[in-house]
């Protein structure tokens, strides 16, 4: 009970260590006491800065050649810690960071909005929670092929190098792999789905802010948080990517907010005039520093970013024609400043020379664009969209780029991202051909909840907020008791809608046995083999059989497995047939002819669809036998 408790405490201790001390501090050296942060900003975008400090400070190790240890972990973080308080007892002794925008009081929730903000923060966390908690065993193909780069980084002391394989991004597994060195805590456990649903909801939250601070409509921004965090709570990218591990996109929607917040922030000076603040390069330093940061975590996300961005400048240079005269030598002034400059360069200098990612060294990009070359990469239809965002939040979005449009403020640098981010979005998963984009398309259109959410908050607000100033709800208060009506059904709907979609995704009880017997006959086959022998799984009929590799820890690529049944029949990518050939008909000139050539000695089946195949011929000797797994000897 004692060693339960401790083990629980190292990790909350180790999380708090590694994502949000770092972060923290380097908000405090950079604004020190400044009103241009309000305290739970610095508390939501502590968190993102942290995870991105961290990943730095291992890429510093490894570059070093230092192992990547407990002790040169906590050394490290320890070291920055120290050197960004240093940095801020003697910034503390000037005149600090000002913002105008802290006099907006933004930040000053009435008794009833602080309310409502605790509950609706408590709902978010208690819905997914109710769904994880029958779904948070290790058994998710995702999670456990990022778990065994993550055990490998922590049984190896270095950062994993992946075989040269573009899939993974080093970003991707330092996280778990900080917190399992610092906390000791085993991949096996809750740790990793944990981590990812602090990640998740982190994201929302910055979210929270970043509305907050775009439209100045406390509401807008607690509509966000409906939206955004208790409806569609399960849905993809939510609570099903938490438990199914999709570590990529959990922490793209973290790092992707958190760098148009920065982005935000550093353009807000132009809504007021052309005078650009101090603050507002440090602020454009940390969104530099943030993107950097994104491209070494997931390169699906940061192609996505490099897109939105590029609809943000067109939006917003078209809006702002008229004042490029004003416009431009702001940006330079903006621009050009130590801070920013020596960020970005030393972006690039680590980015392209220091340590670059798979991704770049193997050209994956290129693979990413030109015509879809499958069914799965032509587009979604409305129907996918609505089925996969749910119903209320496309109606309210779609009215909410409307709205957006018809009330766009030119030099709200913050409505050129919101409207970029859901229509460059929109057009990437459904007209990809359009964009000669290569890439899944349902992928791609899991981001569009993010934006989608922001703009459903933003026309439900347009059309029945109270604020005075709002004009539009002026206009239709003269109607009374008919808009609070309508008001009512719209809600009414939002919420049923929302509910529903994520109740529908609760499961009955998972039945555990499956996973038992994976995970037990994996330990036999660590025990009994050796690394000269060769193993076939089936990827099919066996639960949690990606996990079996960290058992073994032999390579990414050991056990062979066979994969799902249409990946062999895929014309527009062809695959190797022996894994196939070896479980289906083990003794035909083909099945032979690969036996010999992959050494394989071990089969792993589920016995109620292939062990007749094995137990009829005389060469195949059965070695373990459960109700869902039996492994067979091939002997020579």
């Amino acid at each position: 009970m004692l060693e339960a408790i401790t083990s629980q405490i190292l990790f909350y201790a180790a999380l708090a260590f590694a994502f949000f001390l770092p972060g923290y501090a380097l908000l405090l050296a950079i604004f020190g006491k400044s009103k241009a942060l309000n305290a739970l900003e610095r508390f939501i975008l502590s968190f993102g800065l942290g995870i991105v400090s961290v990943d730095f400070l291992n890429f510093s190790l490894a570059g070093l050649g230092l192992p990547i240890t407990r002790l040169s972990l906590s050394a490290s973080i320890a070291l920055l810690v120290s050197a960004c308080l240093i940095i801020h007892k003697i910034r503390s002794k000037k005149a600090g960071l000002e913002s105008g925008m802290a006099e907006e009081k933004l930040f000053d929730f009435s008794r009833h909005q602080t309310v409502l903000i605790f509950l609706l923060v408590f709902l978010t966390i208690f819905i997914k929670t109710a769904y994880l908690s029958d779904t948070v065993f290790p058994t998710a193909t995702d999670m456990g092929h990022h778990m065994y780069w993550t055990q490998w980084m922590i049984d190896n002391h270095r950062l994993p190098d992946y075989d040269q394989m573009p899939d993974f991004i080093i970003g991707e597994q330092i996280p778990f792999g900080t917190i399992g060195l610092l906390s000791g805590a085993s991949v096996f456990s809750a740790f990793p789905v944990i981590t990812l649903l602090l990640v998740n909801l982190l994201g929302i939250l910055t979210v929270f802010i970043l509305a907050l601070r775009i439209f100045k409509r406390k509401n807008i921004a607690i509509l966000v948080l409906l939206f955004l965090g208790v409806l569609y709570a399960v849905a993809s990218p939510q609570a099903k990517f938490v438990s199914g591990g999709v570590v990529g996109n959990i922490m793209g929607n973290l790092l992707m907010p958190l760098a148009f917040y920065f982005y935000y922030r550093s353009m807000e000076f132009f809504e007021t005039g052309f005078a650009a603040e101090k603050s507002s390069r440090a602020f454009l330093a940390l969104a530099i520093f943030t993107t950097f940061g994104l491209f070494y975590t997931h390169h699906l996300t940061a192609f996505i970013l490099l897109f939105i961005f590029a609809m943000i400048a067109a939006v917003f240079f078209t809006a702002n024609f008229k004042d490029w005269k004003k416009l431009l030598p702001a940006l330079s002034r903006l621009v050009i400043s130590p801070q920013v400059l020596a960020t970005f360069f030393a972006g690039l200098v680590f980015f392209f020379l220091i340590f670059t990612p798979n991704y770049v060294k193997n050209s994956a990009v290129n693979t990413a664009v030109g015509a879809p070359s499958k069914e799965t990469r032509v587009g979604l239809t409305m129907e996918n969209l609505r089925s996969s965002i749910g119903e209320a939040r496309i109606a309210l979005g779609l009215l909410g780029i409307i709205i957006l449009i018809a009330g766009f403020k030119k030099r709200n640098f913050g409505h050129s991202i919101i409207l970029a981010w859901a229509v460059m979005i929109f057009l990437m998963s459904t007209q990809p051909h359009l964009l000669f984009i290569n890439l899944p398309s349902n992928r791609i259109g899991n981001y569009l909840s993010y934006p989608i959410a922001i703009l459903s908050a933003y026309s439900l607000y347009a059309l029945f907020g109270t604020d005075k100033r709002s004009k539009t709800s002026e206009r239709l208060a003269s109607s009374g008791n008919l808009i609070r009506a309508g008001f009512i059904v719209v809600l009414t709907f939002v919420l049923v809608d929302g509910i529903s979609d994520s109740a529908s995704a609760f499961k009955d009880k998972t039945d555990l046995a499956p996973v038992a017997q994976t995970f037990d006959a994996s330990s036999y086959l660590a025990q009994k083999t050796s690394s000269n022998d060769m193993i076939l799984k089936d990827h099919n009929y066996i639960t949690a059989d990606s996990w079996m590799k960290i058992f073994l820890m032999r390579g990414y690529k050991y056990p062979l497995s066979r994969g799902y049944f249409k990946r062999y029949e895929d014309e527009t990518k062809p695959r190797e047939m022996c894994t196939l050939q070896m479980i289906a008909s083990p003794d035909n000139a083909e099945a032979r002819a690969c036996f010999a050539e992959t050494g394989t000695d071990f089969i792993m089946v589920n016995p109620r669809y292939d062990s007749a195949q094995f137990r009829k011929l005389k060469n195949f000797d059965q070695t373990y036998s459960s109700p869902g797994i039996n492994i067979y000897y091939r002997n020579n």
